[in-house]
């Protein structure tokens, strides 16, 4: 038996055909390292030998009996691990658990055609399954009696109770539950970071890692979860919430690239870090309404070395993330400031990192100007793509942002307005949108959400949430919100 192969991040490759293709997000900006789970790999490999199997053979005949072994025992053997587990479809890739599989293993491929030949976005095993379910399920699957539409009906019939199919919906709501857990606890970790600098001790690191961790895998689940809440703008912790808001930006960026585990962490805990300096320089200048004197423009232009100065007194801070503090504003044409030094340990990261830090600069609300829109934000960043902005991570951000990114406040066809707050992982067309104001303009005293399976062709525009007087982190922080994390 050849060895399992190996799990990473990064889509497998020719398995579009039957399914809504999406903008192509795949960049190589890194080289992908690989991920390995010994169990995870042999379970794939089991469950697709088994469904192989199924098709050469009949259902009892001895093969089967042997190959659902091997695959009840890989099953047992992850369960040890985790109490479900989750097979689906992201992005034309297949995923189990928290790992999306490489393009080159061949029963990840085959496993993926399948869900996607029949449109299954994914389904839920749960350890308390039975080995007789399992061999209904496999059966079932191979035949083509699964399909999206009457996945849970099926297996009810056919009393498979511990299987069931992982809906838009529930995988949504799960995402942004534990999205918005995600992002508390990395702004509770950044809000420590900054008592310890202002009361002139070296912070600590412990709990900025296990934050990024967690926002690694939310990413790599659902990214528009996480991005829809760094929409979020607290103006009196203005520093607090834009580093938590560039991590998050940034990471989806570098999972739209396929950076490896180590990458995404590092470029999460760098772009987390990156205005730390900030904290060392008169709050009054920081908070200044109007325009900076040139001798205050120049204070603020220090907050790079001193951010830089205060991590590489913190525990465990790869060099990268000192560059990618160092250098948020040396620009892609590297004219910015401060100017690079010899030792300066150039990266993709840092570029990245730039295109977060001005994507969600340009959507909040400064002393001196008011916000711009996400997607005039994306039209003001074209205009610095290739000078300011590295082209290709530009376009990465704008490539996972769609259309309509979450976040943006629009106006529907039958004349209501709406707040995106969620997007679908296999087609960015499909959109969730929670309904603020009526067809008359009348505010929505229950808010509720509605799912668009085309937003080009059922949103009419972006409206200005200022001129229509509705506060987006309130409205993502609503009694709706309350509810998923209950």
């Amino acid at each position: 038996m050849k060895p399992a192969s190996k799990l990473y991040s990064a889509p497998a490759k020719g398995i579009s055909a039957h399914w809504p293709q999406l903008p192509d997000m795949r960049y190589a900006c890194a080289e992908n390292q690989a991920m390995p789970d010994n169990s995870l790999n042999h379970l794939l490999l089991t469950f697709s030998a088994a469904l192989n199997g199924l098709a050469l053979y009949p259902h009892k005949h001895p093969a089967n009996v042997a190959l659902h072994t091997s695959l009840w025992e890989s099953l047992q053997s992850v369960w040890q691990k985790e109490q479900d587990i989750n097979i689906g479809i992201i992005e034309q890739a297949l995923f189990i658990n928290k790992h999306l599989c490489q393009e080159d293993n061949p029963a990840a491929t085959a496993i993926a055609k399948l869900l996607i030949r029949h449109k299954i976005r994914g389904f839920i095993i749960s350890c308390k399954l039975q080995l007789e379910e399992l061999q209904r399920f496999t059966a079932l699957l191979s035949q083509g009696n699964l399909n999206g539409d009457n996945f849970n009906q099926t297996l009810e019939h056919h009393n498979i109770n511990n299987i069931h199919y992982m809906s838009r919906k529930e995988d949504s709501d799960k995402g942004r539950t534990g999205a918005r857990a995600t992002y508390d606890e990395a702004i509770h970790a950044i809000e420590k970071v900054g008592h310890f600098i202002n009361t002139g001790l070296v912070p600590p690191s412990n709990e900025i890692f296990p934050a990024i961790a967690k926002m690694v895998r939310q990413t790599i689940k659902n990214p528009y979860a996480l991005l829809a809440l760094s929409r979020i703008k607290d103006y009196d912790d203005y520093t607090f919430t834009h580093s938590v808001n560039v991590s998050v930006i940034a990471l989806a960026i570098g999972r739209a690239c396929q950076l490896s585990d180590d990458d995404l962490h590092i470029l999460g805990v760098g772009s987390l870090l990156h205005d730390l300096g900030k904290l060392k320089i008169n709050p009054a200048i920081i908070k200044k309404p109007g325009r900076l004197s040139p001798q205050e423009y120049q204070k603020i232009k220090q907050h790079p070395e001193f951010g830089a100065q205060i991590a590489q007194e913190m525990d465990n801070i790869h060099p990268k993330m000192i560059s990618i503090i160092l250098g948020h504003h040396h620009h892609y044409d590297r004219c910015g400031y401060p100017a690079p030094k010899q030792d300066f340990i150039d990266s993709e990261l840092v570029d990245i990192a730039t295109v977060a830090d001005t994507y969600d600069a340009i959507t909040t609300t400064r002393p001196y100007r008011h916000p711009n829109t996400p997607r005039d934000a994306i039209t003001i960043m074209s205009n610095l793509s290739g000078t300011q902005l590295h082209p290709r991570y530009f376009h990465a951000l704008q490539q996972t942002l769609g259309t309509f990114p979450v976040g943006s406040v629009v106006r529907l066809f039958n004349n209501e307005i709406g707040l995106v707050v969620n997007m679908d992982n296999l087609n960015i067309e499909n959109s969730t949108v929670r309904i603020i104001k009526d067809g008359y303009g009348n505010q929505v005293d229950n808010q509720y959400e509605i799912e668009l399976d085309n937003s080009s062709k059922n949103i009419v525009g972006e409206v200005d949430p200022l001129i229509h007087n509705i506060d987006i982190r309130k409205t993502l922080t609503s009694s709706t919100e309350q509810k998923l994390l209950q």
